[in-house]
């Protein structure tokens, strides 16, 4: 008796050694999100694959502004670049801050995805917003989920449930969602919580779903969708996308690291309507498309928060710690890295009757 009990024990603690030994990055990466006590983590550990920059990265001529600095009574602020699509860029930064070092986007990873769709768009010269998925996720043929769209992806309609984010369980998908070991399994995963388009309800599998819609879409996955049609066009410098599991597939809905200067570059593509120089990114009617609010969210646009007049909109990703504000009007972008909540004053550098440049200011 004595014998068999001690067999059964010595196997069932040799089965679950292999098992936290075989998912030893899922646990290592949900402790650093427990651990990061309902913030960011600092970092994030594991593989992570490089998407390379642009031979002719969107050009821009940088200049230190001392009227960036923070104001009495701001959150604390790293770095904050104001850039327009003549190519003039301005910054202030923290001593311990650097304008090409790479940062954790956070969740401006997602501010990626309308303009790669719509990247993809014009170089199929077909319209895709609004197939439903089914026709190009198999997981997803026979599934009611299949008829969701894009559309209703990028405008948080497509009746995804959020998900009760718990890091430590491994068998919830919002948990393998963030640590692994299959991003893409863990998105496809995600219940249908209301009809698809009826109910706005932000959830991080609306990105991981749009990221292997695109990837179906060009032909491969989305590391390359993103690399080929939008970040490899347009980026001065390397970016890494976090990798749930060697050789397997890059987040989309988080914690892409790239220097600010490439997040202020991407605010500037859609600022000048989809432009780099000559060449044009994204077809023409795309920003404005971004701008349309959804039928059931006034204050979101395809992929962005909106705010300004209906006139002047603004978009905005806003994540923990940072905030990326574009104006098409104006032909602008703010970036602004920090921690807590952004200061409110900072659209009025959007404005360049408010803030000029250095060498034609006409305000503060």
């Amino acid at each position: 008796m004595l014998v068999t009990v001690a067999v059964i024990a010595l196997v069932l603690s040799s089965l679950a050694v292999g098992a936290l030994a075989a998912h030893w990055p899922f646990w290592h990466r949900a402790w650093q999100w427990q651990s990061a006590a309902g913030q960011w983590p600092a970092q994030l550990s594991g593989p992570t694959q490089v998407l390379s920059p642009s031979a002719t990265p969107l050009p821009l001529r940088l200049v230190a502004d001392s009227r960036l600095a923070p104001r009495a009574g701001d959150a604390p602020t790293q770095l904050l670049l104001v850039g327009d699509a003549s190519g003039w860029a301005a910054y202030w930064s923290a001593p311990s801050a650097d304008v090409h070092a790479p940062i954790d986007g956070r969740g401006l990873s997602t501010a990626l995805l309308a303009p790669l769709f719509g990247a993809l768009q014009h170089t199929m010269a077909r319209a895709v917003l609004d197939e439903p998925v089914r026709m190009l996720l198999d997981e997803w043929r026979e599934d009611a989920r299949g008829e969701i769209t894009p559309r209703q992806l990028l405008w948080e309609m497509s009746g995804l449930a959020e998900g009760e984010f718990v890091p430590f369980n491994p068998f919830s998908w919002r948990a393998q969602l963030a640590s692994g070991p299959d991003f893409s399994r863990a998105a496809l995963h995600a219940p249908l919580a209301w009809p698809p388009g009826s109910h706005f309800e932000p959830s991080p599998a609306n990105a991981q779903v749009l990221s292997l819609v695109a990837g179906a879409l060009d032909g491969e996955d989305f590391a390359t969708a993103l690399q080929r049609n939008l970040w490899g066009r347009m980026a001065g410098q390397e970016a890494l996308a976090l990798l749930d599991h060697p050789r397997g597939s890059i987040a989309a809905h988080c914690c892409m690291r790239a220097a600010p200067l490439d997040w202020l570059r991407l605010g500037l593509l859609i600022a000048n309507d989809g432009v780099i120089g000559r060449e044009r990114l994204l077809p023409e009617g795309h920003v404005a498309l971004m701008t349309v609010a959804s039928p059931v969210h006034p204050a979101y646009g395809l992929g962005y928060s909106l705010a300004g007049t209906q006139a002047a909109p603004v978009l905005l990703a806003v994540t923990p710690g940072r905030r990326l504000a574009i104006s098409p009007r104006e032909r602008r972008a703010v970036l602004w890295v920090g921690e807590g909540h952004a200061p409110e004053w900072l659209d009025e550098l959007l404005l360049p009757g408010i803030f000029g440049t250095p060498d034609n200011s006409s305000g503060g």
